[in-house]
């Protein structure tokens, strides 16, 4: 009789492994029937039972070994619940490696969405690896056979979950992510590489700028520029965005109404791809990001030498006699966007190291109104400089988990839809502001998103970017319902600051409409999708397993309350597509060097540590030998001071390495070897001091160039693999004669 109860974890946690859908459903307020509901659920406890058989078998071999698998499917399952809750889709397995990143953690784990439903899910699931290996359910004779049943199970799995559905509303969470990263990983190998010559135009547009008709009062330029770029905010929430397109969306910003009687919206403003260094290198070099999610084009730019480097958008308004300065929540150092935005021109560039006090603790930076207050005295001060000026600021707080207290979150139906409130009630006050500054009547203010987090029942929700403009040069409220991109930006503010630009400049301008559509590209490198667009009624996708599909908006617009989806077999059109595609993401500044910052000098003020660098988000070639050199200079360090360099990365690699200051400067370059294609790597790179005396001058590490380096064969004058940890490339540094010490440190022969 006792044993009955064996089973009751087990139907628990079916219980819980197929609630998670109808808790996302009801956490993102989507209304759903029985019929679209009842589908999906039979599948996951299908899968659940199969999870359930799989783990029971594995038990009877090694009972460790089940618990450890049940511990890493349950974290998979739970991390996506709060992938899809804030990004609306599936994890995608090579991009799970950020998930050991230090910066990412402190970010993204900062706070658990649904803390209840993750305990009792994996409370049943280890409760039921327990209790049924207790019954007899198929009992086999020998260890051999358990392990034999667990693998045929376990492939069964396998091969379901990349048969099954990549969309998370039609399949199993986990089997999805399976399915996804298998497609991404398996799906067009082609080199596709036969490029048009005019393929620029074909991607871009053939239109000159200035065709369009100019939609505001006028064109005298020289006005300042401030760019307000939103963290994923998607179009969805803007107000007139959503009555001009009659979709309607419980989230509003309704902020964005005490710019009405001055404002030009678009509601086909596309982001093009998620992530936001993407987002923001096309905000400010007027190009693509690349449509995948290898190395972004931002790391390739600070790969160039600077004499070659194309100027963007604030470098051409420097040009033009424009002060300029950069200001995000985040730290600089995560994605090295600090090093790319100055590299890009900014005269200042602030980070989120420049803010104190939050209202909310949160991982990733200060909270809205945090930042939106502290960063009104560094707009004073560029607004003190006598000259017109350009500001990009850039927020966080709309970042999962979201920057809001518990007690504000409990007001809302979620916690997204909290955080989206405290930035719109952050935007009200800093649009106050603006209004009562001595620059309001000289200002065009751009209201923006990085990338968008999601739009529910959108087939690229994903890609749905906010835009709307806000300067006295407006009348009453403009739409212009042509399609335009992150990458239109950079010409439409020169269109804007400079009435004298070239007549015959090649583009677009948001601020013209145009009696054409041009082409446009996105994707989400969440799930692989690629979408293309020559006119805003129709779209076509290529999904992540190759299959090409139309589909047509109800209204006419870019973005509707219904679409009609059609699969379609016009091999030519996608094979174009897929060039397209490639064309934007190959490298433009070749693969074998990647220079992640430099320049950088690193101040200890009462010891500590520093980040140098973080969250790289680069991707590894296969069968390769991967050194990561950092060039550093420490001769303003005392002889009795300890400086060292702390290595880390997803990998398990890791090396603490104390600074020579004999030599006073040096190279350090950790390798390893890598075996397959890794996307996402990232490492983390801190330095500290140890010290009997802060007082005095002041210390600092000059960090003049971190680079990574790519080579099929071990660099020569370096260590074999088979050498001791920890031996130097050179001379010891008592016995060197040079100016410089230089170590190597083989990450694979177990340096700690």
């Amino acid at each position: 009789m006792k044993k009955r109860f064996y089973i009751l974890p087990s139907i628990l946690f079916l219980f819980f492994f197929s609630y998670g859908r109808i808790l996302l459903y009801r956490q993102k307020d989507i209304r759903v029937g029985f019929t679209a509901l009842y589908a999906p659920t039979l599948k996951d406890i299908g899968i659940g039972i199969l999870i359930l058989f799989v783990f029971y078998t594995l038990s009877k071999v090694n009972l460790i070994a089940s618990f450890v698998l049940a511990l890493v499917l349950g974290v998979f399952h739970l991390a996506n619940v709060e992938y899809i809750y804030a990004l609306d889709h599936v994890v995608n397995l090579k991009d799970i490696t950020m998930a050991s990143d230090k910066e990412f953690i402190a970010g993204t784990l900062f706070h658990v969405s649904f803390p209840i439903y993750s305990i009792l899910l994996m409370a049943s699931l280890m409760a039921s690896i327990f209790f049924l290996r207790k019954l007899p359910l198929f009992p086999l004779k020998t260890k051999r056979y358990n392990l034999l049943a667990f693998a045929g199970l376990l492939i069964l799995y396998l091969v379901i979950a990349i048969q099954s559905s990549g969309d998370w509303k039609n399949g199993n969470f986990v089997s999805a992510s399976i399915r996804n990263s298998v497609a991404l990983l398996t799906f067009n190998e082609e080199a596709l590489t036969d490029y048009p010559p005019d393929i620029e135009r074909q991607i871009n547009t053939s239109q000159q700028l200035k065709d369009g008709e100019y939609l505001l009062n006028n064109h005298t330029g020289k006005k300042n520029i401030l760019m307000v770029v939103m963290e994923g905010i998607p179009g969805a929430y803007s107000p007139a965005n959503q009555e001009f397109l009659n979709i309607p969306n419980d989230i509003k910003m309704t902020s964005l109404g005490k710019i009405k009687d001055h404002s030009l919206i678009l509601p086909n403003y596309i982001t093009h791809n998620n992530q936001t260094i993407r987002g923001m290198y096309s905000l400010v070099s007027g190009d693509y990001p690349k449509m995948d999610a290898s190395t972004p084009k931002a790391y390739e730019y600070l790969q160039k030498d600077p004499s070659y480097r194309e100027e963007l958008l604030p470098k051409l308004l420097k040009n033009r006699g424009y002060n300029t300065a950069f200001i995000q929540a985040a730290e600089l150092e995560y994605m090295s966007k600090g090093d790319f935005m100055t590299a890009a021109g900014f005269d200042t560039v602030i980070g989120g190291e420049s803010f104190r006090n939050p209202y909310v603790p949160f991982g990733w930076g200060p909270d809205d109104k945090a930042f939106f207050e502290q960063s009104q005295k560094y707009i004073d001060e560029l607004n003190g400089k006598g000259k017109p000026w350009f500001a990009a600021m850039l927020t966080v707080g709309t970042h999962h988990p979201y920057a809001v207290s518990d007690d504000y979150a409990k007001q809302y139906p979620s916690r997204k839809a909290a955080a989206v409130a405290y930035l719109n009630e952050a935007l009200s006050g800093f649009i106050d502001y603006i209004d009562h500054s001595s620059f309001a009547k000289d200002t065009l203010v751009l209201f923006v998103s990085d990338e968008s987090h999601g739009v529910n029942d959108q087939p690229y929700g994903s890609n749905w970017g906010i835009f709307a403009a806000y300067s006295p040069d407006i009348d009453g409220q403009i739409v212009n319902d042509g399609v335009y991109g992150q990458k239109d930006i950079l010409l439409s503010l020169l269109d804007y600051a400079d009435p004298d630009l070239d007549a015959y400049t090649t583009g677009r301008s948001v601020f013209r409409k145009y009696t054409e559509d041009s082409p446009i590209l996105f994707a989400s490198h969440y799930n692989g999708d690629i979408f293309y667009s020559t006119g805003k009624g129709t779209v076509y996708q290529v999904d992540n397993s190759g299959q090409l599909y139309s589909l047509t908006s109800e209204n006419g617009e870019l973005f509707s309350s219904k679409y009609e989806r059609t699969s379609l077999s016009d091999s030519t059109l996608k094979k174009k597509i897929l060039t397209y595609k490639n064309y934007i993401d190959k490298s433009s500044a070749g693969d074998q060097k990647i220079v992640i910052t430099k320049d950088k000098e690193i101040p200890f003020a009462g010891g500590g540590e520093a980040v140098v660098t973080d969250g790289q988000f680069i991707t590894l070639p296969a069968e390769s030998y991967v050194d990561i050199q950092v060039d550093y200079d420490a001769s303003s360090m005392a002889a009795a001071d300890w400086l060292v360099l702390k290595f880390e990365d997803y990998s398990g690699h890791k090396s603490v390495r104390m600074i020579d200051k004999q030599t006073g400067s040096g190279k350090i370059t950790f390798r390893f070897y890598n075996e397959k294609v890794g996307y996402g790597y990232a490492f983390n790179l801190k330095t500290a001091l140890h010290s009997n005396d802060y007082s005095g001058a002041e210390k600092a590490i000059q960090i003049n160039r971190i680079t990574v380096e790519f080579s099929k064969t071990v660099p020569a004058a370096s260590p074999s693999p088979a050498a001791s940890p920890g031996i130097s490339a050179g001379p010891s540094p008592a016995a060197s004669s040079g100016p410089e010490h230089v170590e190597v440190v083989d990450m694979d022969a177990g340096n700690e």
